[in-house]
């Protein structure tokens, strides 16, 4: 009996600690349709950090089509994409470095897959949050929105 009581005890924490990390990441994807699996990611603002768990699903080769997730100030995105040049280089994701990335993933192939750690205490939780992706022109659809409960 009381290995049965220890049990259940033991499966209970481990599902609340499993709710408890999934409230702190998310899974995306990007497709080959440019498209990422949704339009708006929701952050609890009481994680002292945040994890974009991010695959690219497409099978189209990274030199043609690769994804990656840059995350910005809404109000910094327009200065953003404006940088975009492939004379950056496919490493660079085609975007040269800058203070207003919070955050980015390298480009990435069909099936790779990256994990985007965002510092919570580094945002400011006033300002609006974008995800993109700075592949020449996928920015445009592939855009999303960060929203802190």
């Amino acid at each position: 009996m009381k290995f049965l009581t220890f049990f259940i005890t033991s499966l209970t924490f481990l599902i609340n600690v499993q709710v408890l990390a999934s409230d702190c990441s998310f899974e995306l994807e990007g497709n080959k349709m440019m498209q990422f699996s949704t339009s708006t990611i929701n952050v609890d603002k009481t994680c002292t950090s945040f994890t974009i768990k991010f695959k690219n699903t497409s099978d189209l080769p990274i030199d043609l089509a690769g994804h990656n997730v840059v995350v910005s100030k809404s109000s910094d995105f327009d200065n953003l994409i404006s940088l975009i040049d492939p004379a950056n280089g496919i490493n660079q994701g085609y975007l040269p470095p800058s203070p207003q990335v919070v955050g980015k993933t390298p480009l990435l192939g069909p099936n790779e897959t990256y994990d985007l750690v965002i510092d919570l205490n580094k945002l400011d939780f006033s300002q609006q949050y974008v995800y993109w992706c700075s592949f020449p022109g996928h920015y445009g659809i592939m855009k999303g929105n960060l929203v802190f409960n």
